[in-house]
């Protein structure tokens, strides 16, 4: 009788270690099927690989456009707000105009002066144009001429002079240097350039070569 017992369950106990390694197996193959399926969703094509790199490439096109539109637009902004320049002016000194004295030609005057980056030029011209308030400076004759499209054109001021441009080689020199003189001092300025009457000229008066830009004081 015990011995049926026993065996009765032993089958029992066999029994339930089937189903539970069934069951086992069955989570194992379900669990497995899930994680096929998973990569298969998971899995691009060529195609969809290739959409995608071409839509970041065009974003990123588009990132750099509108980076590059807000730089210039705050360059541009930048340009047009005024700003004080130390500026130099030259003008000929009484010795030279009166006495012909070679040594002492210029008188200098610091001023202040604010500005665009636009119009640094002009202001700098209108200002030369005046009498001078330094001691022993006599005025330029700038003011004889109309110079009312002269520009800075990169790093370089274009001066352009229309009138009647005639004179000596005294007043000419004159003109000429301290016009170059007070423009090389503005910060930015890296050359001079004439034109008369908009255009490019050997000379202003016939005495000073105005052919190339002048990079130097005179």
């Amino acid at each position: 009788m015990k011995k049926i017992k026993l065996t009765a369950v032993t089958g029992i106990c066999l029994g339930l270690l089937l189903v539970a390694t069934g069951c086992a197996k069955d989570a194992a193959q379900a669990e497995e099927a899930n994680n096929q399926v998973e990569v298969v969703e998971n899995q691009k094509t060529s195609e969809d690989l290739n959409r995608e790199a071409e839509e970041n490439a065009a974003d990123a096109a588009e990132n750099n456009e509108a980076k590059d539109a807000d730089a210039k637009d705050k360059k541009d902004k930048k340009d047009g707000e005024e700003q004080s320049y130390k500026v130099t002016l030259t003008y000929p000194s009484s010795d030279y105009i009166v006495n012909g004295d070679e040594e002492n030609k210029k008188v200098t005057e610091q001023v202040t002066i604010d500005a665009s980056k636009d119009d640094i030029v002009m202001k700098v011209l209108e200002q030369l144009a005046q009498s001078p308030k330094a001691e022993g400076a006599e005025s330029v004759g700038l003011d004889k001429f109309d110079f009312s499209k002269s520009k800075l054109d990169g790093t370089t001021a274009v001066v352009d002079l229309s009138g009647d441009l005639s004179g000596g080689s005294l007043e000419e020199d004159v003109l000429a240097r301290s016009i170059v003189n007070s423009l090389l001092s503005v910060d930015g300025i890296k050359a001079v350039e004439f034109t008369v009457n908009g255009e490019k000229a050997e000379s202003l008066m016939g005495h000073v070569d105005i052919s190339e830009p002048f990079t130097k004081n005179l």
